[in-house]
Order: structure tokens, then sequence, then C-alpha cells
């Protein structure tokens, strides 16, 4: 799902050729004879310019001339709708350094941090799989005020795509951007629907085009001392390859640019075929015979890095990158690996929101925003959020989660404003439990034991056993509270709220929940119709293995209900730290456990710590620090912590709703 927003450029001059890959001609040859030799018509096409000429396959955006240290966006576009771009491979051939972010798109956003000259080549195929070449030079005029706008984005979008840009003010203070009056506007290009025009981050839909088109996006703002900036933002629209009548992934949930992470592998085409993309419909769905699970290929065994990178697809280079260090290192036990025998692939994509698992392409789907580990691929992520749904709002109670570590939230993101980093090991707590979840899904859906078994005439959907294990699970140990089941499908799936369930306390809440053997009200997530609850196993896996492998506990709290003010601060009803280890609850652990992870010892469960009740009637903050509390202290979360929280909850309230409303 993307490329980093640069700065500006200044002075630019360029020069470019191209060259079809086998063309160009020519001999030329003199002899005696008096007649001379006619020059030879060149085989390939004019060279690289600005302009479209007669049998051009392509043109060059050049960007105007603008200080260093600001963003500027190249793009090559095609000439011709019946011939679009396919591949594009840009790389720096001299200058300082540049983060190249969206190296394998048709634009780059680049910003040059000093003055001096900059090279760049770019190679691209047609259509046709014809390969061409070109080289281009930037030259960047030193700066000339201490401060200036820039804007981060992806610079370049499928027609009809949500995406984001965010301007951004260098040496402005964090505390300075709430008093500042800011202002967005399109000056070229066919019009956008754009979202609030008065945020530092734009938050847009492009326009439906029929060829290669660049919109300039304008963000203007001012301080009450009066200080000013602007910005442009050029944006390269591209026509998305042509949706089915019936696609799977349609205009609700539309598939948005990827490329398989490593070109070259045996499995690079059936990638690009047969699992995200807008032709894709229920009539061309891959068997398992054109694109084979990964356990097809290990035989069972625990597949190597290098083996799972070849069933990779990313929007950027960057997110395949942090996923194969996520691997190497903080995969040290193979279950991630293990797990990922039993998909076809896995898609990395910076507007893939929010993240799952299909058993029909036999995928899962992961939001880059979970992988970034720098500023500058975050910006290369689109903060479009996840869709949002009001489910619940007429309920008297909302439920809260969280993971953490020695008494520390674990997996939130810092805001934006600070630019912070991330290491991998940081990653653990939210990217850790999603693959845990949605991994063990797969894994219900084509469990290990039938990998060598499978027959490639049959679609993943249609390899599915009779008995998963989350149907051994509904069968031998299922839900108690009916009330909570019912709850599920109002909270989850929209269906309206009874006069009782709406006059339900929390303190009732509490006492259904906790006389269940679950540990989240995710745990209901079934929707009627379906025979039964698949979200039920994926919890009880994701907390078990989160604890015990890499010792992340996971909170869970009723409350009363909130629609606005901080989470932070609500009292807790009734919750539990590391639920998972409650003696009634773990069998129910175990026969999931036993099902989809046979690799892990019979007694692996034995590990669980027996689980710390939250202090009734404290808020959800001050019930962070367990440690503090058991030594009869209440430490409220800092203003770092605060705003961990307020990211949390902005992805608590529309991940699970949309996540649920896939019926993946």
């Amino acid at each position: 799902m993307n490329a980093t927003m640069r700065r500006r450029i200044a002075i630019l001059s360029i020069s470019l050729s191209l060259a079809a890959c086998g063309g160009g001609g020519g001999g030329g040859g003199g002899g005696s004879s008096s007649t001379p030799t006619p020059t030879p018509t060149p085989s390939g096409p004019p060279a690289l310019s600005a302009q479209c000429q007669s049998g051009s396959v392509a043109r060059l955006a050049l960007p105007a001339a603008a200080p260093a240290g600001q963003n500027q966006e190249v793009a090559l576009l095609a000439c011709a709708s019946s011939n679009p771009i396919d591949t594009v491979q840009w790389r720096q051939t001299a200058g300082t350094s540049l983060s190249l972010t969206s190296a394998r798109s048709a634009a780059l956003s680049v910003e040059p941090p000093s003055a001096g000259s900059y090279g760049l080549s770019v190679e691209f195929t047609d259509a046709n799989g014809t390969r061409y070449s070109g080289d281009a030079t930037l030259t960047a005029t030193a700066a000339s005020t201490p401060t200036q706008m820039l804007i981060r984005g992806e610079p370049s979008v499928w027609a009809g795509g949500k995406t984001s840009v965010r301007a951004w003010v260098t040496g402005l203070a964090v505390a300075d951007y709430d008093g500042a009056t800011v202002q967005w506007s399109q000056v070229e290009g066919p019009a956008a629907l754009l979202g609030d025009t008065n945020a530092w981050r734009l938050l847009f839909t492009a326009p439906n085009v029929s060829q290669d088109t660049q919109l300039r996006l304008r963000a203007s703002a001012s301080l009450p001392d009066g200080q000013r900036w602007t910005q442009d933002f050029l944006l390269l629209v591209q026509p998305g390859p042509a949706m089915a009548a019936q696609a799977l992934f349609d205009s609700s949930d539309p598939a948005s640019r990827v490329y398989p992470y490593l070109a070259t592998t045996p499995h690079a085409a059936a990638l690009r075929d047969c699992v995200y993309r807008p032709g894709l419909d229920s009539s061309n769905l891959c068997n398992m015979g054109r694109l084979p699970v990964l356990g097809q290929e290990t035989q069972g065994a625990l597949p190597t890095v290098e083996q799972v990178m070849a069933r990779v697809l990313v929007s950027n280079d960057w997110m395949g990158q942090r996923f194969e260090a996520f691997l190497r290192e903080q995969d040290t036990a193979g279950d991630f690996r293990r797990l990922l025998n039993a998909t076809t692939a896995i898609v990395i994509g910076g507007r893939v929101r929010p993240a799952f698992y299909w058993s029909a392409t036999g995928a899962i789907y992961l939001d880059a925003s979970y992988l970034w580990t720098t500023p500058q691929e975050r910006d290369t992520v689109s903060e479009t959020p996840d869709p949002r749904a009001s489910y619940g709002d007429s309920l008297a109670y909302a439920t809260l989660w969280r993971y953490v570590k020695n008494n520390q939230s674990a997996g939130g993101r810092t805001p934006v404003l600070e630019r912070g980093s991330r290491s991998t090991a940081d990653l653990v707590g939210a990217l850790g439990s999603l693959l845990y979840h949605e991994l063990t899904h797969a894994n219900d859906f084509l469990p290990s034991r039938l990998h060598t078994l499978l027959n490639g005439s049959l679609r993943v959907y249609q390899a599915t056993p009779a008995n998963t294990a989350s149907e051994m699970l509904r069968a031998q140990l299922p839900f108690k509270s009916q009330p909570m089941v019912d709850l599920g499908r109002v909270q989850f799936f929209g269906e309206t709220a009874t006069a009782t369930q709406r006059a339900y306390t929390p303190s009732d809440i509490a006492a259904f929940f906790s006389a269940d053997n679950v540990t989240d009200d995710y745990n209901y997530s079934w929707p009627s119709g379906q025979p039964v609850p698949r979200e039920d196993a994926a919890m009880l896996a994701e907390e078990a293995l989160m604890q015990l492998r890499h010792g992340i506990y996971r909170d869970f709290a009723i409350t009363p209900q909130f629609l606005t003010g901080a989470s932070a601060d609500q009292p807790v009803t009734w919750g539990q730290r590391g639920r998972i280890g409650d003696p009634t609850i773990k069998p129910r652990a175990a026969l999931i456990l036993a099902q989809t992870m046979p690799w892990l010892p019979a007694n692996f469960l034995d590990g669980l710590a027996a689980p710390i009740q939250l202090k009734a009637g404290r808020t959800w903050g001050e019930n962070l620090d367990q440690a503090a509390l058991a030594s009869g202290q209440v430490k409220p979360l800092s203003a770092a912590e605060r705003a961990l929280e307020a990211d949390l909850d902005s992805r608590r309230r529309g991940a699970r709703n949309a996540r649920a409303l896939l019926q993946r």
C-alpha cells in the first residue's frame, strides 16, 4: 500500500536518453561509390522527454525549480492509455543519497538535502513487456530560508483510490501546529474529492481518469506571528486495471497497486494474477496448482525466510525489507513461518485497511502501518482511516483492550508530528498479535495436516476440511452466554439492539462475560447464518502466543459507554490482564493450538500466568501500571502514554468492526 513526501528541489536540469532493449540500429558505412549512403531510420522510439511524440511510449513530468529541502515530484506518464506502463525501477546514479521510497512506482517524491547535482536512471516496461531506460539529472540550489514547508505522501494512486498527504514545516515546534491556520486547495488537474481542507493532513479520493494524469495540490499555512508558507504536491493518478463486473475487490473495498517483492521467483506471475487485483472475481480465482500454499512447497517443513519472501507482494520495497527483518529477528521460534505454510501469499500495502486473511485466495493482507520503522517509511503509508461503524453506540457499555509488557503499553505508535522511529522489537506488540490472529484463521481453514495431501485442482476454500478447529471448539467447548452472542451481532454486524440489550449495565455485561470461557468480546463476532464463530479461535491463539513467546500480556476491560472523551479516563467496571491464563479457558486454547499449531509441545500452555484482576473504579489509564497499584500507588499516564492510548483507541474503534464486516 506508497512513497515518501520529499522536499523541493530547486533549479532542475534534466538530460534524458531512452532506448528499448534490443532496439536501435543503424550502421553506416561509406564505400567508394559516389552515391551517398542513406542514413538508416532509427528503430527505437524517440528519446524520453517532457512531451509525447510520435512513437513515444512515455513522457517525463519534470519538476519546477524550487529550493533544496522541499519536496518535488518526478513522474513517468504513459503516452497512450492502450499501452500503460507496467513495471518501473528508479535508481540514483549521482549525488548525495536520496530516499527513493517509491522506486518501483511511476512517480517519485524526493527532497535533495543540499545544493548540488543528483543523477537518476529509470527503467520501465510497457504492457507488452518491452523494456526501456532513461537518465535524469536534478540540480538543487541552496535554501534561502531556515523554515520551509514540505508535503509528504504516496506520489501515485489509481483512479478512484482513497489516499492522503500531509504538510509539514521544517523546524516548527510540535506545539505550534495547533495554533496555525492551514488551507488546502487543488490548482491543476481533474477535480478530486477533497476532505477536510483545514488540517495538516488531507484525506481525499482521486478522480476517475482515462489516462495518466497529474493533480497539483497546494497547502498554505500561517502562524499568528505572521509567518506564512505555501507548497505544492504533484500526484500522479493512473487508470487502474479493469474491474471485473463481480469483482472480489470492488469499489467498497478496492485493490490498490502492489507488485511481487521478488520479481524473478517462480511464483511472481501467479502472485500478480491470483491474489490482489481489480479483475479478480469468482470465475478466475486460481487453484492450488497455479498458486500452491507454501506448505505444499515445503512439504510441511519449517519454511526458510527466502521461501516466505518469494510469496510477498508490496506497494513499496521497504515493506518487504521490514517484513523480512521482522521474520529474521523476531520469529526465533519459527511460529510465524510455520503458520505461513497455510497461505498462498502475503500482501503488504499502504492502502490495505483493515488487515485480513481470505480463504478465497488463501492470502493474508497486511496494513503497512504495522511495519514502518522510520518516519520516512511512515510517510508513504496512507493515513486514510479504517472504515468506521457506529455499531453498539446505543448500548450502555464499552470494551477496551491493549497489549502490555512490563506495565507499559506495547505496540503503540507515537504521534506522527514527533517523527519517531521504531525497531523490529517495537513491532511485535501490533504486528505480532495481528499475524498470530490472522494466521490462526489460515490454519483453521487449511490445517497443516492437509498440506502434503492437497489437490492442485482445488481452490483454497474448497479444500477446507469438514471438521475445522473452530467447529471442534464450537461442538466441544461452546460459549456459555447467549446474551453475549446476541450482543456480538449488535456490536460487530449492525443488528438493531433490543430494549433489553440497551438496558444492560456494565455490571450486567461483566457478569455475563466473566462467567464465560472467552478472552474478549470479539470472540463473539459470529454473524447470523454462519455455522461457527471463527474469531473465537483466533483470539484464544493470539493472546496465548503473545504471552508465551514474547512476554506480552493482554488487558481487557468493560467500562461505561463513552462516545466522546478519552479512553484513558474511563472507569473500569471489570477487567483482567492475561485472562488467557484462567484454568477454565486453557482447555479451549489447548484445543485450538493442537489443531492449528501441532508443533507446539503438549504442555505449552502450562507457562501461562494466572490472570491479574484490574482495579474496578480506577480508570483504564490508572490500571496500566499494575505494579504501582499493587504497592498502593496510583500512577497516572504520562503525556507520551496518553498519546499512545489515543492512537490505540482510534484504531480500536474501527478495526474490529471493519474486520468483522469483511467476513473473510
